[in-house]
């Protein structure tokens, strides 16, 4: 991941992205399992695993990890984002918040 792409993500914590954790429940569903069985396949916590698909928590080893028991393409699964998309995601989680707030869906 370039240095530009990561200082975009700087600060925590990351913007939820609908996208990749849609990916993965995709893959997961194609594969007959969930989360929980992932968790206990590859040994990492459900925890830092649902964190990592939602895109809450970066880490390009889990990520790998996960693709590999997938079948798939850590690129397919967890694309790169650009700042723009990064910053539309913060908008968009932070609209959704206030309308929680007001008792609102968004």
């Amino acid at each position: 991941m370039s240095t530009l792409h990561q200082s975009a993500l700087g600060s925590r914590p990351y913007p939820l992205d609908r996208d990749r954790r849609r990916r993965v429940m995709i893959a997961l569903a194609e594969k007959e399992t969930n989360i929980s069985e992932l968790a206990i396949k590859i040994g990492i916590s459900k925890a830092i695993i649902s964190k990592v698909v939602s895109g809450r928590r970066f880490s390009p080893k889990t990520e790998q990890r996960i693709a590999d028991f997938l079948g798939k393409s850590s690129d397919d699964l967890f694309p790169e984002r650009s700042i723009e998309e990064l910053v539309e995601m913060r908008k968009a989680e932070a609209s959704r918040q206030a309308a929680a707030r007001k008792g609102t869906a968004a």
